[in-house]
């Protein structure tokens, strides 16, 4: 079944090498061998320690064979992956590890304690490296998904938790048989801050096996009673369903409604934990849980894996005090694009490994999401009662459970058996009979467990959510939201520098009809960010993607962008910032005839083409710039020099850049030197003799020289003259002292004094010998 999903926004990194690890795995005491070990391709870093440990370790606890080994040598960092580094050493390598073992027969692969963790795609937004490894082929998507995937990945199972609808179970094994099965793949990381810690996730997990994995279930919902509850595709009523279905597995179960976190009062802890999934406290982890040996949990916020080595996100930190097995986003994926608790319970329950049960419930690929943890994990082989076997349940299916008005919809009852002679009548019901009306019944065969009927819509502007009902031969409600068919506008970043494009989309909710789609846009300040009248999207289409043009802003400018159409309006917002975020000197007091470094830093990189910056200075005859400067592509900033000449006075000289109407200014006081030093050589002389003495300045000396006053402690010893200059031009001048004949050693004081600053130096006059 195909349902068009509504996606709501939720703020929500060979050779020798290969054979010694050949040799050393076949050194260990093997473990007895996952069936599905041979379809695990095992990434690691030769040039990384810790990523042929592990290596080692999981090759040899599961039993993967050595020629399922792949060596890549990305660079070891925290940052994301640029697009060309991410294709030269990331994807190439490992698609040549594919080909050399059978890229239909790996499943599962599996980086072991490598980064980075995310890369920056072709259109400048951040993805998680990951996803894009499990589309390494580009069967499912060829460009980067703005601003969500328009599909799900064919293997996702689109589930409806509230009408209690699941797909039956269906292996990445099983998938891969079918005829025009996609090859994509279920792709894990063993990580965490440490390798022991990586290495733990292994353990911990055939650990679990070996002894089952007991404790409690944690599911934490976040907005009040369950039956008041709209679902909208993910969040509250999904997190229910898991907390149903651990109970009818035999788990105690811990369902808290508030709306703040486990750990946070009310809300309880989570002791013994063995299963957890809940929401929401962005990039945290409140340390409210044990985590039993095997732990599977997950945290639904928009960068609760944002680096599981380190920080303050959920999955980084669980995975230092003890879970087995964890999932997340590196940036916001969206509620719908986070894994979804209900079917991955379900699925592990009904006896799948990790490795399926999350691929199966990860609607999008190219996208946001890393696993952490091992797939050929299994909790519960061969599953749990009831989920092992035979297991019929009521259901109300909406198709599409999202629908544009006035299209409509169509309802299935489902009966868990088979409908007695004369059939069986279900009452149904709308709660909003304004945006759609269903028929008064229906009725199942007899012999029959299912019955259709029509759901008729009116057109709405905002989004409408209502329940449909069922009563009488079944009790169950579920969720139709009839939306308008503009679904919003979008822009790829939240701030841009003036000057530079931006990436728009105009998003519908169904496809565009014959002729397109034309949505009305309007700009809050077209004079810095101009949009068209309107845009089309094509006939078949469901988003338009286009390219804007900014322009700089002399200060950062708020801009809301709104789109229209049939009387619904949406809206996005940007900050255009100005061009130019800073201009710094250095030094700001310097010496008259010295050079000032300038650099000019700005608000973004620069753009393609690069960005040209004009320079200006109040008094070009005390501090000279050049005129302008070019910040290259991709430059965050760029360095001119100021050059200086002497004053006789301290003068100020203003320094502008400008950019457009984008302009800072910084200040720099051209000074007068100072008295540097006074030396007197040589410092001992015989009476009668004389000595040198040098002044010497920090600086030149401007256009008529410097005089600098001189004197003498003993004048019946030696004279000095009463001043000396140094000329324009120059640093330093000498003066001479005479001295007279002594009948004993005597010192004199020689200084030096301009302005405010004296040195002194000693001259030592001797009797002659």
């Amino acid at each position: 079944m195909t349902s068009k999903r509504l996606f709501l926004k939720f703020p929500m990194r060979r050779t020798l090498l290969l054979v010694l690890l050949a040799c050393f795995v076949a050194t260990l005491p093997m473990r007895a061998q996952n069936p599905l070990a041979q379809r695990v391709l095992v990434i690691y870093d030769p040039a990384v320690p810790d990523s042929v440990t592990l290596a080692n370790h999981y090759l040899a606890s599961r039993g993967i064979p050595s020629a399922n080994l792949c060596a890549i040598s990305p660079p070891e960092t925290a940052l994301p992956l640029s697009w060309s580094a991410f294709v030269s050493v990331v994807q190439t390598p490992i698609q040549n590890c594919l080909n050399a073992v059978g890229p239909n027969q790996i499943l599962y692969i599996v980086f072991s304690y490598i980064r980075p963790f995310s890369l920056i795609a072709q259109n400048g937004k951040t993805y998680a490296l990951d996803q894009y490894i499990a589309d390494i082929w580009n069967q499912y998507g060829t460009t980067d998904e703005f601003p969500y995937p328009d599909q799900s990945q064919p293997y996702f199972a689109v589930n409806q938790a509230q009408g209690n609808f699941y797909q039956p179970f269906l292996s990445l094994a099983d998938y891969r048989t079918q005829p025009g099965s996609l090859q994509i793949y279920s792709v894990w990381r063993l990580d965490g801050a440490t390798v022991a810690l990586a290495q733990g996730l292994v353990d911990q997990a055939i650990a679990a096996e070996q002894n089952g994995l007991k404790g409690q279930a944690c599911l934490d919902r976040k907005y009040g009673p369950i039956a008041n509850l709209f679902d909208t595709g993910g969040g509250d009523w999904q997190l229910h369903m898991a907390a149903v279905f651990s109970g009818q597995a035999g788990f105690t179960v811990t369902e808290d409604s508030n709306p703040q976190e486990f750990g946070t009062s009310p809300a309880p802890n989570c002791p013994n934990a063995a299963l957890y999934s809940g929401w929401y406290s962005l990039n945290h982890y409140n340390n409210a849980f044990t985590w039993n040996t095997g732990a599977i949990g997950f945290h639904l916020d928009s960068l609760s894996a944002a680096d599981p080595r380190t920080g303050s996100n959920w999955s980084a930190n669980a995975i230092k005090n003890g879970i087995t097995a964890t999932s997340g986003a590196v940036a916001e994926p969206y509620l719908q694009g986070l894994a979804q608790p209900d079917g991955v319970f379900l699925n592990l329950l009904q006896g799948s490994n990790l490795g399926d049960a999350f691929f199966r419930n990860e609607a999008w690929l190219r996208w946001m999401i890393l696993n952490i943890g091992d797939p050929l994990y299994l909790p519960f082989p061969g599953g749990v009662p009831p989920f092992n076997g035979p297991n019929p349940q009521t259901s109300l299916i909406l198709n599409p459970q999202f629908v544009v008005g006035p299209s409509t919809s169509i309802g299935t009852v489902h009966l868990p058996a088979a409908a007695p002679a004369g059939g069986t009548v279900v009452n149904l019901h709308s709660s909003v009979s304004y945006a759609a009306t269903v028929p008064a019944t229906v009725t199942v065969p007899a012999g029959a467990t299912d019955a259709n009927f029509t759901i008729s819509t009116q057109p709405q502007k905002t989004n409408t959510f209502l329940f449909i009902s069922a009563s009488g031969g079944i009790t169950q409600s579920n969720t139709l939201g009839v939306v308008p068919m503009l679904g919003g506008i979008s822009l790829i970043a939240s701030s841009v520098m003036g000057g530079a494009p931006i990436t728009a989309a105009v998003l519908l909710n169904n496809t565009a009809p014959p002729g397109g789609t034309t949505v009305a846009l309007t700009s809050s300040h077209p004079e810095t960010l101009p949009v068209p009248s309107n845009v089309t999207v094509p006939q078949g289409a469901d988003r338009l993607i286009f390219t804007l043009t900014t322009n700089p802003p002399s200060s950062n400018t708020a801009v809301t962008l709104q789109a229209s159409l049939s009387g619904t309006v949406t809206s996005t917002s940007v900050t255009v910032t100005q061009v130019l975020a800073s201009l710094g000197l250095t030094p700001v007091a310097p010496v008259g005839g010295n050079t000032v470094h300038g650099t000019v830093t700005l608000s973004a990189p620069a753009y393609s083409g690069g960005i040209s910056v004009s320079l200006i200075s109040s008094n070009p005859s005390v501090a000279a710039v050049q005129s302008s400067i070019t910040i290259p592509t991709g430059a965050t900033r760029g360095t001119f020099s100021v050059t200086t000449v002497p004053v006789s006075s301290s003068t100020p000289v203003t320094i502008t850049a400008s950019s457009g109407v984008s302009i800072k200014s910084a200040t720099l006081t051209v000074t007068t030197p100072s008295l540097y030093s006074l030396s007197v050589v040589p410092a001992t002389v015989v009476g009668g003799n004389s000595s040198t003495g040098t002044v010497k300045l920090n600086g030149v000396a401007p256009s008529g020289g410097i005089s600098l006053s001189l004197a003498n402690s003993n004048p019946a010893v030696a004279t000095v003259p009463s001043s000396v200059t140094i000329p324009a031009g120059a640093t330093n001048a000498t003066f001479s002292i005479q001295t007279v004949p002594v009948s004993t050693t005597t010192s004199t004081a020689i200084t030096a004094t301009l302005g405010q600053i004296t040195k002194t130096s000693t001259l030592t006059v001797t009797p002659h010998p």
